[in-house]
């Protein structure tokens, strides 16, 4: 009798090892896995390596984030995941940001976008939906006008038509990152004033953010700087084809409703969703985290 129990339970853990087996290889990383407790990618892309977060299901309809100016892929940390149990998702380190390497040349909206297609053609994704956020918006965007048929969907979350003649970005550079002075290593309080927030913000995901943030080099800010307050490529926005959701917070400190009104003027089709009280960074918030998640599934299961 013991001989047989111990021969059922030899096939049932048989069986179970099977399932995981099938599991992880149809649907790779457990669709509720935090950013956190993935091991990092790395593809040569363009002239640098590249890091990047990857997970969800591996057949579904892949979904690339890209991140705001001295960023990183853990911006989407609260976010990505949410969406993970049906799409196959990618978070970048875009070229000197995060953990990719930080090459001389290149940022620029146009060669951060280049960036994004090189890594496409590297992974074999023919199609994506492009997420981007702030800076990570005009990349994104960039994309979506060049190579509109890579571009299955385009979401915008802070952003704007162009950043030529921005207020506060130009302030900010003229005043302090193109400053001579401003030089490694970049000072917290500084960064802290960058990344404030009018709303909660979970305080381990802030920290982290704020420790991604010290990780970017002088030299980064004042060239993704630069490339993001001289790009404008909005004359080429008509020809995005991809179905388009803007998303945009009130107390956005950064771009205004204007420019939102913009977006949706140049890009065919667009949507705009204003989250009422929501800053700039309305991903990090919390409880809207999810929120933007749940808008997101919304709009691309249409």
């Amino acid at each position: 009798m013991i001989k047989e129990f111990s021969s059922l339970k030899s096939i049932e853990t048989c069986m179970l090892l099977m399932i995981l087996l099938i599991t992880i290889i149809f649907f790779g990383v457990d669709q509720t896995q935090a950013l956190d407790e993935i091991d990092m990618k790395k593809v040569t892309v363009n002239d640098f390596v590249m890091t990047y977060y990857e997970l969800g299901a591996q057949h579904d309809e892949v979904i690339i984030f890209l991140h705001g100016i001295t960023d990183s892929s853990s911006s989407w940390a609260s976010t990505a995941p949410l969406l993970a149990d049906k799409y196959h998702i990618y978070a970048l380190d875009q070229r000197g940001h995060g953990d990719s390497e930080s090459p001389a040349w290149g940022y620029t909206m146009f060669q951060f976008g280049e960036d994004v297609i090189s890594f496409m053609d590297t992974k074999k994704i023919k199609k994506a939906v492009i997420i981007g956020h702030s800076m990570g918006s005009a990349v994104a965007h960039q994309v979506a006008s060049k190579y509109p048929g890579r571009v299955s969907g385009l979401i915008l979350i802070a952003g704007s038509p162009s950043s030529v003649n921005n207020v506060v970005l130009t302030d900010v550079f003229e005043n302090i990152v193109g400053k001579d002075d401003f030089k490694d290593p970049i000072g917290m309080d500084f960064i802290k004033e960058w990344q404030d927030n009018p709303n909660p913000v979970e305080q381990d995901f802030l920290e982290k953010q704020l420790g991604q943030t010290a990780k970017v080099e002088s030299r980064v800010w004042k060239a993704a700087f630069w490339g993001l307050i001289t790009d404008d490529h909005r004359a080429f926005l008509s020809r995005i084809s991809a179905p388009t959701l803007i998303l945009w917070g009130d107390e956005d400190a950064i771009y205004p409703k204007s420019d939102q009104d913009g977006l949706v003027k140049f890009i065919p089709n667009a949507k705009l969703k204003v989250y009422p009280g929501a800053g700039h960074n309305i991903q990090w918030e919390r409880g809207r985290n999810k929120q933007v998640a749940d808008d997101i599934r919304a709009f691309l299961n249409k």
